[in-house]
């Protein structure tokens, strides 16, 4: 019983309280919906209902205008209405008309507001319109015109004698144009008609509006609409009984939302009930999940996360004694997983985890960290020698290839080791110390391991430094361009250069390509210096004869997808014809990337860019990728063409290397060329253009313009 009770607290805290929650928020939440939408299908009708009531508002106020146009504008209205005492036919005519229903009073009144006629219900009043109708009429007739030559007509509504009456105006004007109008200023003909219980309820069928009846209170109610005579003043509101449709749908459907919530507390109690037996099923098997969390799923060995936490635990211990952090990467392993597919990769990563764990043994953890990594963490007082013991191992287990289903795979191992004695270092430290003897083992060759030490960052903090400076360079453009020639195999005339970046010389220290290029590329500076090189080229170019630039570009650079756009962009900025420029890109990087290889390639023709292969012989060198790629031209490297004169094989296979080339309709440059016996072998082999030493080092621009002068252009000749 003691041991079912924390059980039982756990499953009401996790599962049982958050599901009750949970579910009476959404009951709560339901009925807050239901409710909302019952009330704003209230307010909805009872919007529409005002709409409804403006809108037989304004059917009352327009009402009598056509009558009073047709009554004002007549020849004979004009005749008798501009008299100077009432006659006749305006009692049979307006007068009479007051009896007929279509209204119920008609006033004939002058400019000045003087009523000249008056009758209601079929009989003359002796009554002025102002007194009949009050000051509202002032205001209906003010918007008639003042003169007597165009027509007008107002309407509006106005609280009369007789209670709320319709009201509409008009200047009385001869319908025929040959009729003389009066000197005197306009008449105007008015006719009214009482708001009645008869017409409100024709209005109350017409729009749809319950028991619309006046009132003349000044109380404000949801269920009317204020009635404005002409001069803007409340006069009354218009007053309707509301529907009400969402109390309706409340009652009809009340029981039935109250069924639906009760079977989903149903539902949510019987979901408790089931989960009770999940949640304990669960409970018993999470040791088995944390065990399967520590776990690398491909080779089972432990994984980053339980390495930091051993590691962690160790460097806690009062007395750790000794601690050592074996650091180990696959040198060649990408090759192999592109070459042969993930399926082999696989294969040779659980091989390696394997024989890693056998050599390990006795050692705290071994663990994958991800992809081709791996750690081993080693304790205890003979750690130092173990850990080396354990790295030597490890690279001598890897030195002989594995086959897998008739497949060798060839991988060997770079390792780096990190030692702990009373260090204060972190675990987060400790793996960046790791990892940065590792890629220090990489860089000396692969295949062997390295110790950390100091010297190591301090090799960092320097690359840091010489990566600020860069940026300063870059951003002052204070870096150097010079240009090498390349010359016709022939005629030995410029036929292009190459452009190469150099420190500036103005400075305390001075670092070498070799040095920066790659501090650029480890610090994201390359697309800077890659961009200043391209653009200072460019510009300088545009200022020569009708010979080539090369500029060399990184991977980095070449693979971003706005490179081409910048090329474009640069081309249209310095004047330079893109068919004087060339690009070089390395042979190991295209066939690494080879699709977007081919998209920029592509569009570089499309704007007639030359794309060069650069350093030719150092790579994966073959005639398909020539063939794939379309190229405009190979540079050879000169490790092929320095040993042409003392190697026949080195000779036959530049000279394989220059016909497969003229095969494919490719120019073939040979750079590094130092010897005029070179030139020789090279022109008979059929290379088309030389660069090296011979002809010229690495120079300014303004040397170069020296060396495109007509004279010499001839002495070269």
């Amino acid at each position: 019983m003691p041991q079912k009770q924390p059980f039982a607290a756990k499953f009401a805290l996790r599962v049982m309280i958050p599901s009750i929650v949970a579910a009476s928020g959404i009951a709560a939440l339901l009925l807050y919906i239901v409710n909302g939408i019952f009330d704003e299908t209230n307010r909805l009708d009872g919007e529409y209902a005002r709409r409804s009531a403006s809108a037989a508002i304004t059917s009352i106020r327009e009402s009598l205008g056509p009558v009073v146009e047709n009554n004002a504008v007549w020849d004979e209205a004009k005749a008798h209405a501009y008299g100077n005492s009432p006659d006749a036919w305006l009692d049979d005519n307006w007068g009479r008309g007051s009896a007929s229903g279509v209204y119920d009073a008609a006033f004939v009144v002058d400019a000045d507001g003087t009523t000249i006629y008056a009758a209601h219900n079929g009989k003359r009043l002796a009554v002025q319109a102002e007194v009949f109708f009050g000051d509202e009429i002032t205001a209906l007739l003010a918007m008639l015109p003042s003169d007597n030559t165009n027509f007008g007509k107002a309407s509006g509504l106005i609280k009369s004698s007789e209670g709320l009456s319709v009201v509409s105006a008009g200047v009385i004007l001869p319908a025929s144009e040959g009729v003389k109008l009066p000197a005197t200023g306009p008449r105007y003909l008015v006719l009214s008609k009482a708001v009645d219980g008869t017409l409100l309820a024709t209005l109350s069928q017409r729009f749809v509006l319950d028991n619309l009846h006046l009132s003349f209170d000044d109380v404000p109610r949801d269920n009317s609409q204020w009635i404005t005579g002409p001069s803007g003043k409340r006069i009354a509101s218009l007053v309707w009984i509301n529907r009400g449709p969402g109390n309706i749908l409340k009652v009809k459907y009340g029981n039935v939302v109250a069924i639906v919530l009760a079977m989903f507390l149903f539902v949510i109690a019987i979901l408790i009930h089931t989960s009770w037996r999940g949640f304990r099923e669960a409970h018993a098997s999470q040791a088995d999940a944390i065990a399967a969390s520590i776990r690398d799923d491909l080779t089972g060995l432990a994984n980053r996360r339980e390495l930091l936490s051993v590691l962690k635990a160790c460097l806690a211990e009062a007395n750790p004694g000794g601690l050592a952090v074996v650091y180990a990467d696959l040198d060649g392993f990408k090759e192999v997983n592109d070459s042969y597919g993930h399926e082999i990769g696989d294969l040779l990563l659980k091989s390696a985890a394997a024989g890693f764990a056998h050599l390990a043994q006795g050692s705290d953890l071994v663990a994958r960290l991800g992809g081709d990594e791996f750690a081993i963490i080693v304790t205890g007082s003979d750690a130092y020698e173990k850990s080396r013991f354990i790295a030597r191992s490890m690279i001598a287990f890897l030195s002989e290839p594995m086959i897998f289903g008739g497949r060798v795979a060839s991988v060997s191992v770079s390792v780096g080791i990190v030692d702990l004695d009373n260090d204060q270092a972190d675990v987060e430290e400790i793996i960046r110390r790791a990892d940065v003897a590792m890629y220090a083992a990489k860089a000396a060759g692969r295949n062997r391991l390295h110790i950390y030490e100091r010297s190591l960052d301090f090799k960092r903090d320097e690359n840091r430094a010489i990566a600020r400076s860069l940026r300063e360079h870059i951003d002052s453009g204070s870096l150097t361009v010079v240009y090498q020639p390349i010359v016709d195999a022939r005629s030995r005339r410029i036929k292009g250069v190459e452009a190469l970046v150099r420190w500036p010389k103005d400075t305390t220290r001075h670092y070498t390509p070799d040095v920066f290029i790659p501090v650029a590329e480890e610090f994201g500076l390359i697309e800077d210096v890659g961009y200043f090189v391209l653009t200072e080229a460019c510009r300088q170019a545009a200022n020569w004869p009708e010979i080539f630039v090369a500029v060399n570009v990184s991977p980095i650079q070449f693979m971003n997808p706005g490179f081409a756009d910048l090329v474009e962009k640069t081309l249209r900025k310095t004047g330079l014809d893109p068919k004087r420029l060339e690009v070089e890109v390395t042979e190991g990087f295209i066939i690494d990337n080879a699709e977007r290889a081919n998209a920029v390639i592509g569009r570089l023709h499309d704007m007639r860019v030359g794309v060069v292969l650069d350093d030719f012989g150092t790579g994966y060198s073959s005639i398909g990728h020539l063939r794939r790629f379309k190229f405009d031209k190979l540079k050879l490297d000169r490790s092929m063409v320095v040993d042409i004169l003392r190697q026949p094989s080195a000779l036959r296979l530049v000279q394989g290397t220059i016909a497969m080339a003229d095969a494919l309709g490719l120019a073939v440059v040979a750079e590094g060329i130092e010897d005029e016996n070179q030139v020789s072998v090279l022109r008979l082999a059929g290379c088309s253009q030389f660069q090296g030493y011979l002809f010229s080092r690495p120079v300014e621009a303004e040397k170069i313009s020296a060396f495109l002068t007509p004279e010499s252009l001839a002495a070269s000749a």
